[in-house]
């Protein structure tokens, strides 16, 4: 696509789901392998994905799964009833807060359940579980402690101190659902989450998935962005699958045999109270959404929406200002990939891969789809160029769900984590073999692609760990150092498992530094949000820069820490650290040098300071040079 300025005729060409040439179906079991020239092409791009580097002979790569050993004892329920609900296989999210603010993130597993949901199960159900970080290397479920029984088949999460008062609150979406809660003190010195629901101004019914917080309206409070899915009709429920097998074969249905619905964006009144302004803000009427993006992708200062629908266009909201919302789906080039085809868009990530200083778009797909990775090419415009990175072949037989942009050597290339698993619960049944012989399974392996920092990934998962060689069915996945080590762990919620925690092993001699950023907006009417969600990093390295945004929402269903941990090579300082705050203003502030190898808490309008990231204490914790 020859380049464009600005989109200031999208509303004029209407939305991408207006479009009738878009093909809503998905990929069938009898589809095989991925074209020729493309495989041709993807495997080219593989075998040089990584140029030469230095430093390999001394970087392994590594993560080993410590749930059982952390104390971390979460296993998801699904339900598995013959009539194969498409609730029962979708999974749930996974969230790192620390709700206490002692420095250790803690780590929340959202939980499905019985589908249809048991009235009986509102009151002694399966719930969430809320592990806290007893900084040694281990956790302690706390659910029932702080008050975070909740009922309902429980599907995502967002993390956002939605009031200013310095503690994070949390919303848990579920299946015709939601639930905010809020932090605050318990009455003997520690926390608590109250749900505040109704009195917010939040309910909401629909199937209610992906969900985020971020300051759409720039006046210091955080707005909550909530993804709904399809309208189903469990009276009437479709029979898919092959029905004239004997006995009839059932599978789990796809998006394009329901409606969809219509996602909503609330407004922080200010108050503790939410007003619904979707409409006024000029959101589509119909989407199938399963995972959004709160990210400045066009640089003006102001967060814009990115929605990943299942099987329809992707939405992409430019952020006009005054609460005004301009669609800009097909001219953005990010509603379809490059063959003009919609994707099943599960699992989202935003990052600048490519080192062009602007947050590229990541998204994992269905089953002979393969990842898709959208370059940002400044105002507001994006190209698709899967093939080209080095991805494409070798996720084309997976179903790719949560997702991260890790730098899991710290060499300042971002690397990209995936959780897998089919949809299909009875695939070896109703599924041909690939065309390397194996048969397909509802487990997957999750992978590992190893960046360059110029765009082109590496497949390493078969050297990554024993996690990447084992099978699961992956869903939520969220990252964290919750050890504090300054390598960047990964918690993953596998459906109908037991969860994983990925704690990164990897052998480095490279540097890192991690920066906490804090709004000032609780003393300055004029500051940004607490989180400081939207706001650009830009760290100056000699004569290169590297820029880092604070994001809403990400991955599939999942929260992942906002502390940024970047990896920063042989480098053993920054020379200076400015931020651009999410503040009505748009002001910035420089912090000056840092060394590496620590934490520091950025606070708008003050000077850096060390942060209260203390390490664990345990003998076998890795030191860090």
């Amino acid at each position: 696509m020859k380049p464009l300025v600005g989109l200031g005729i999208c509303l004029v060409l209407g939305s991408a789901s207006s479009l009738g040439y878009w093909s809503l179906s998905r990929t069938r079991p009898g589809d095989t392998a991925l074209p020729a020239n493309e495989k041709n092409n993807a495997n080219s791009n593989r075998d040089s994905s990584r140029p030469a580097n230095a430093d390999d002979g001394r970087v392994r790569i590594q993560f080993r799964d410590l749930a059982k050993s952390a104390g971390v004892t979460f296993k998801h329920q699904h339900s598995r009833t013959d009539m194969h609900y498409v609730p029962e296989i979708m999974g749930g999210g996974v969230a790192w807060i620390d709700y206490d603010q002692d420095g250790y993130v803690d780590l929340l597993f959202i939980q499905g359940g019985t589908f249809p949901p048991d009235p009986r199960e509102k009151v002694s159900g399966p719930t969430s579980r809320l592990y806290r970080n007893q900084g040694d290397g281990t956790f302690v479920d706390v659910t029932a402690e702080v008050g975070l029984v909740h009922p309902g088949f429980g599907q995502g999460v967002a993390v956002g101190d939605y009031d200013n008062d310095g503690y994070p609150d949390l919303f848990i979406t579920c299946y015709d659902h939601v639930h905010l809660f809020h932090n605050e003190p318990n009455g003997h010195g520690g926390r608590r989450f109250r749900e505040v629901t109704n009195e917010a101004g939040v309910k909401l019914n629909g199937w209610c998935t992906s969900c985020g917080f971020a300051d759409i309206h720039a006046n210091g409070f955080l707005d909550l962005f909530v993804c709904r899915y399809v309208k189903m009709d469990l009276g009437h429920y479709p029979f898919c699958g092959a029905p004239n097998r004997e006995p009839p074969l059932r599978e789990s249905c796809g998006p394009r045999e329901f409606r969809g619905n219509s996602c909503v964006l609330f407004r922080n009144n200010g108050n503790g109270t939410f007003t619904n302004v979707s409409k006024e803000a000029g959101l589509e009427a119909e989407s199938k959404g399963l995972g959004v993006l709160l990210v400045d992708f066009d640089d003006d200062g102001k967060t814009d929406i990115f929605v990943g629908n299942d099987e329809l266009p992707n939405d992409y909201y430019r952020n006009l200002g005054g609460g005004k919302l301009q669609s800009c789906g097909v001219l953005s080039g990010t509603a379809s990939n490059s063959h003009g085809g919609v994707m099943g868009s599960m699992g989202l990530e935003a990052g600048d891969v490519s080192g062009s200083g602007r947050p590229d778009i990541f998204i994992t797909t269905y089953w002979h789809e393969g990842t898709t990775l959208f370059r940002n090419n400044g105002n507001g415009l994006f190209t698709d160029v899967s093939i080209g990175a080095g991805m494409q072949n070798a996720s084309y037989n997976k179903v790719g769900w949560g997702t991260c942009f890790i730098d899991a050597d710290l060499d300042g290339a971002l690397d990209i984590f995936v959780a897998n698993g089919h949809v299909y619960r009875n695939a070896l049944e109703i599924l041909a073999k690939n065309p390397d012989g194996e048969p397909h399974t509802y487990e997957q392996r999750a992978q590992l692609f190893r960046g360059d920092g110029k765009g082109l990934f590496r497949d390493i998962s078969g050297e990554a760990g024993a996690y990447f060689r084992e099978l699961h069915v992956g869903r939520g996945a969220a990252m964290c150092d919750y050890d504090n080590d300054g390598a960047m762990d990964i918690a993953v919620n596998n459906c109908g498992e037991s969860a994983a925690l990925l704690h990164n092993e990897t052998e480095t001699p490279h540097h890192w530094i991690r920066l906490q950023l804090e709004g000032a907006r609780a003393n300055d009417p004029h500051g940004s949000n607490r989180d400081a969600i939207g706001a650009r990093v830009t760290l100056r390295l000699g004569d290169r820069n590297r820029v880092y945004h604070i994001k809403g929402g990400g991955s599939y269903l999942s929260a992942s820490d906002r502390r940024l941990l970047i990896g920063l090579g042989a480098v053993d300082h920054v020379d200076d650290v400015e931020v651009r705050w999410p503040n009505s203003r748009g002001s910035t502030q420089h912090f000056g040098l840092l060394k590496a190898n620590q934490s520091y808490k950025l606070e708008e309008g003050r000077p850096a300071a060390p942060a209260k990231c203390p390490p664990v204490n345990r003998v076998e914790s890795r030191s860090r040079s």
